[in-house]
């Protein structure tokens, strides 16, 4: 006998588009096991889950929405929001009961939305973030800061970790330093890209370059800023992937450099996969996407986010990619010393979501 369909809801935070990206694949296993879907999030993140799936039922769910400084540890700044952060958690779970009230959900995935649990519903988190990396003269802070994460992870009924389970895997310490809760599990990368070697793109002779800008203000716009500049003085064959899906697609060429607002999954594939080189951040879901498709990066970390900052050093050391603080990015020179890392060699990635997902079941 057939499992009965259930209806869940899916929701990710709101800081860049990685959390939005790396819920795609899941939304597709959730489907294709024939639930029923309703996405649920606020601003870009919303909108880029909209784009990729208009057929499904969405639903407006505001929650915290942390800033970036333009100068600065962004560790510090965000340890100063930890108040208003857990201020929004309860704010986040008041605004849930009234959603569950009117849409009866049988399970609720979270991506990074700590709020978003319900004790009667099968509540699922979603995180690679079972400790917050910290600066050195915060570092007398990490332990105190895993044993919240730690708690706020224990009060879902499940967490699934989308990595692997062997250390380091992707994620480094993030989530394989300290022990992990009882509810946790490793369902291995998510991405919402397939192989290269699935496109023909790949063998294409003219090699470019992709630059991919995310993350939230001020520090997208001076990245997107600094690229568009050094990109145009190359005057090489170059495409920026603006990621702003509540704009129009539509190109904008000055001399070989292209910039897109926003495009489909298919098309940001197509244009990665005739690159010899991605320019992008090193946050966790950008990390997973190369991995997934097999390619050379140059990760140039957020300034100040310790994370991000932490992930690239991890990934430079490991071989994988070369990393350049942004005040210092030359791209004259640092795509030629890029492309002589060998990039992320596994491209044939391993996921047990769609295990995960045929698990699932009401509480």
């Amino acid at each position: 006998m057939e499992p009965k369909p259930l209806h869940i809801l899916i929701s990710p935070l709101d800081w860049g588009l990685g959390h939005a990206s790396r819920c795609i694949p899941v939304i597709r296993e959730l489907l294709k096991a024939g639930h029923k879907v309703t996405v649920a999030g606020y601003g870009r993140s919303l909108i880029l889950l909209q784009k990729e799936f208009p057929n499904l039922k969405s639903i407006e769910l505001t929650g915290f929405s942390p800033s970036y400084s333009k100068k600065g540890s962004m560790t510090l700044h965000l340890f100063l929001l930890l108040p208003r952060f857990l201020i929004s958690i309860f704010s986040e779970y008041r605004n849930l009961n009234r959603v569950i009230n009117k849409y009866h959900f049988d399970v609720i995935i979270s991506d990074n939305r700590y709020g978003l649990r319900n004790k009667k519903i099968n509540s699922i988190l979603i995180t690679h973030q079972v400790m917050i990396k910290t600066p050195g003269y915060l570092k007398f802070a990490e332990y105190p800061l895993y044993r919240i994460s730690r708690l706020l992870i224990s009060r879902f009924n499940e967490c699934w970790i989308p990595d692997y389970g062997e250390s380091p895997g992707l994620s480094g310490d993030l989530s394989h330093k300290y022990p992990l809760p009882k509810n946790t599990r490793y369902i291995g990368p998510l991405s919402r890209f397939r192989p290269a070697s699935t496109f023909k793109e790949k063998n294409s002779v003219e090699r470019k370059i992709t630059a991919i800008i995310s993350g939230p203000e001020p520090q997208r716009s001076i990245f997107e800023d600094l690229l568009t500049r050094q990109l145009d003085e190359l005057n090489l064959p170059a495409t920026i992937l603006s990621g702003k899906p509540e704009s129009e697609d539509k190109s904008i060429t000055t001399g070989k450099l292209t910039i897109r607002p926003h495009i489909s999954t298919d098309k940001i594939i197509s244009i990665i996969n005739s690159s010899s080189i991605v320019i992008c951040r090193s946050g966790y879901s950008s990390i997973m996407d190369l991995h997934a498709l097999g390619l050379k990066a140059l990760f140039v970390p957020t300034p100040g986010q310790t994370e991000q900052i932490y992930l690239a050093e991890l990934h430079q050391k490991q071989g994988n990619a070369l990393c350049r603080k942004q005040e210092s990015v030359n791209l004259s020179t640092d795509i030629e010393e890029a492309q002589t890392y060998p990039g992320f060699k596994n491209s044939t990635m391993e996921t047990s979501i769609g295990v995960a997902v045929r698990n699932l079941k009401n509480k």
